[in-house]
Formats: C-alpha cells, structure tokens, sequence
C-alpha cells in the first residue's frame, strides 16, 4: 500500500479538484474518474477530526484511489450515522478482520461523496470550467448583451459589457478596435456627413401643404455634423496595413464590427495611418499606388494616411 501526500488535508473538495486535475485524459468524463479511479471512504475514527481528509492511499498500481474523509460520510466522529456502527465496524475490521460490512457502508458512502462533489463542482464555476473545458458564463454573458450570433472568441466575452450599455462611448469603440485587431485606434467624432431628406420636409412649389413654414429644406440632402465620424488606425507597418485593404483578411470584418457596435443611424469613414521608411525602387506590378506604393522619394520614416472605401454586404 502506497502513502500518497495530502495537498489539501482542510478542505476535500480541493483534494478532491486536484486528484481529478491529475487524472483527467480528455477522454472520460469526471462522473466516470470519480466511480473508476477514486475510492471515497468515511473514517472509522471517533476522535476528533483533523482536517476534512484523513488519508490517501493505492493499494496497487492498478487500483483506484482511497481517499479517506473526516466529514460527509457515515461512520466516524463526524458521521451521519449513529457512533456504535462505527463502533462495531471497528469490532468486524479489527477483532475478526471482517472488512465486509464496511464494504457495504461504502457502496453508498462514495456515492454520496461523489455526488457531493458534483452538486459543490456545480457551484464553483472554476472547478465546473476545469472539468468541460470551456468557461460556463460564456454563453450567458453572450446572451444578457445580445452577442449570441457572434462567434464567441475571447475578445468578444471579455468586452461583452461594451455592447451591453444603451449608450455606447467612442473610448469603448477605440478600445474594442485596438483588442480586437492590434492596431492603435483613434475615432474623430463630429466630422459631419450628407444625409437624404424625405420628400415631407422639403419645401415644394404649388403645394399648399409644404410651405416654408412648416417645411423650411431646399435640396434633397443636408449636412449634418453629429452623424458621420473617421476612424484612424495605426500607426501601422506596411505588412500590417495589408490586412485591411479591400483584398485583406480584416477588411469587411473591420467595418463589420464597427457597424455592430454604432448601429445603422450612424455613417463613419475608416483611415489608415502607415509608418513607411525610406525604401528602394519598386518594379512595376508589385505594389499598387496610394496603397503601399508612391511617387518620389522621401528621406527618412513618414506617415502615410490612406482613407479606405466601404464595402458592400
């Protein structure tokens, strides 16, 4: 029979965690570690109990776990049972090495401690993470702020909150741009942009019901400065600027996440700002003008600002 050390003798459900930390092989589920490789038993004992576990022991290399416990159980000072059963097991172990009724005590003993273990794993939600492999808030921090649809990546749970506020800020859209693609973010707001007017507001000759009165509009479009905003990103490499032209990986992503989170009311315009150096002669064909390729030469590193045309979903 091997000793095993105790890593945490005052509290079994932390043994209990880290024995299964160890045992699990991502193939059997916890329920099945704990009947096959675990065996849950309540001390005989009736002295005062030091701690929440007593022992832990293997009787052969290829047989479970025996894990001993001061509380929870059946038997022992701290039994549920009344103490002369623990007395008389003692009796049939000790005086007659009759290990038989003891046996029988622990087919419910264990079962009881395992589920025990479950219903406390249930309500510890970094033990119940530990044991499916994905953290069990996910999908309700999803669901309170309407990001169920979304692909349930790590930056879209961490800023979860972001979207959940009725009044979403322009310090939240930069912070959730520079986490989401790695890039500096800066939004200008208040740049202003050309909205169509309906054909209600507008002012119309030979309509007694459109005067200048109640429908003061020439044209069919207005500027209006609270409805268009510029999104900067960078400053960037070149290499990384290429994510975000009309052929990269990021691109309608990009605009997509942005339209996510300000909504349909609002227009708004993306630039890139690209930190280039001093380079050689490109040949022609390799690169494409006002994307990572300009006319002349400049000495030195500068910034390049390209503006970046939407896309159509």
């Amino acid at each position: 029979m091997a000793l095993i050390p105790l890593i945490s003798k005052f509290n079994f459900y932390q043994q209990i965690r880290l024995l299964l930390r160890t045992l699990r092989d991502g193939e059997k589920t916890d329920e099945a570690l704990l009947d096959e490789a675990l065996h849950l038993t309540s001390t005989l004992s009736l002295n005062a109990p030091e701690g929440d576990v007593e022992s832990l022991y293997q009787t052969a290399p290829d047989q479970p776990l025996t894990l001993t416990a001061f509380h929870h159980g059946l038997t022992g000072a701290m039994g549920a049972l009344p103490a002369v059963y623990t007395e008389w097991l003692i009796e049939r172990q000790h005086r007659y090495s009759d290990g038989s009724a003891r046996a029988f005590f622990d087919l419910f003993g264990h079962r009881l401690y395992c589920l025990d273990y479950l219903a406390w794993q249930k309500n510890h939600l970094y033990a119940l993470a530990e044991s499916t492999g994905s953290s069990p808030l996910n999908m309700a921090i999803l669901a309170l702020t309407g990001l169920t649809n979304e692909a349930p990546f790590p930056a879209m749970v961490n800023h979860a909150a972001l979207f959940a506020a009725p009044v979403r800020s322009m310090v939240n859209l930069e912070r959730w741009l520079s986490q989401l693609f790695a890039v500096p973010a800066q939004v200008i707001p208040f740049t202003g942009g050309w909205r169509s007017v309906s054909d209600e507001e507008r002012c119309q000759l030979g309509n007694a019901q459109h005067r200048l009165e109640t429908a003061p509009m020439l044209g069919s479009a207005r500027r209006e400065a609270h409805a268009h905003f510029d999104v900067l990103l960078g400053p960037m490499s070149v290499a990384s600027s290429r994510r975000f032209i009309p052929q990269g990986a990021a691109w309608q992503d990009l605009w997509a996440q942005i339209r996510n989170y300000v909504g349909p009311v609002m227009d708004f315009s993306i630039s890139l700002l690209i930190s280039r150096s001093s380079i050689g002669a490109s040949p022609l064909g390799t690169c494409a003008l006002g994307v990572d390729f300009c006319l002349g030469s400049s000495a030195g590193t500068y910034l390049h600002k390209v503006q970046k045309p939407a896309p159509v979903f």
